[in-house]
């Protein structure tokens, strides 16, 4: 990892962008129901299939019965699951996160401290790329400030200077 990297506190929300992770919990939460709403219309006509002189109905309340014994466990394990997606998005989202949020600083003229990337998170070298966008920036706006001030000093004097360098009408 050539990332400039310091030691941080972790995280101190789940959630750090809830647009960004709650689309991924949402979606991820469809494709779920969507896969047991499959398991089921498979177990259903699969048992239907195996017992063809038997209504439909008898083949959903024989796989209901044995739903009792998994489906608990999906229901415990789903709440680990959301939690594991929030804790591994945070790894992109997190420095995309701080890098939108310093960007905006940073084109409001701001000051702006250096992005440092938490070890494990992705994207490392844009935190990287945009410490040296910053140093440049830095410098350039030090560089204009210089100028615009040295501009300023040589107006100063140039108006003083032609009614100095006039010659009285008395003389």
């Amino acid at each position: 990892m050539d990332s400039i990297s310091q030691a941080s506190a972790t995280r101190r929300r789940i959630l750090i962008d809830s647009g960004v992770q709650g689309v991924l919990v949402r979606r991820t939460g469809l494709y779920a129901a969507a896969t047991g709403l499959y398991l089921v219309i498979v177990f259903v006509l699969s048992d239907a299939l195996s017992h063809p002189r038997e209504s439909i109905a008898e083949s959903v309340f024989r796989c209901l019965d044995e739903a009792v014994f998994w489906a608990p466990g999906l229901m415990l394990l789903a709440p680990l699951f959301a939690y594991d997606l929030i804790h591994v998005s945070n790894r992109f989202v997190g420095p995309m996160f701080r890098l939108r949020r310093e960007l905006r600083k940073l084109s409001n003229g701001e000051m702006v401290a250096p992005i440092y990337s938490r070890q494990g998170d992705y994207w490392s070298d844009a935190s990287e790329s945009f410490n040296r966008l910053r140093d440049e920036l830095v410098e350039l706006r030090g560089m204009k400030l210089t100028a615009d001030n040295t501009s300023d000093d040589a107006i100063n004097n140039d108006v003083d200077a032609p009614a100095a360098a006039e010659p009285s009408l008395a003389e």
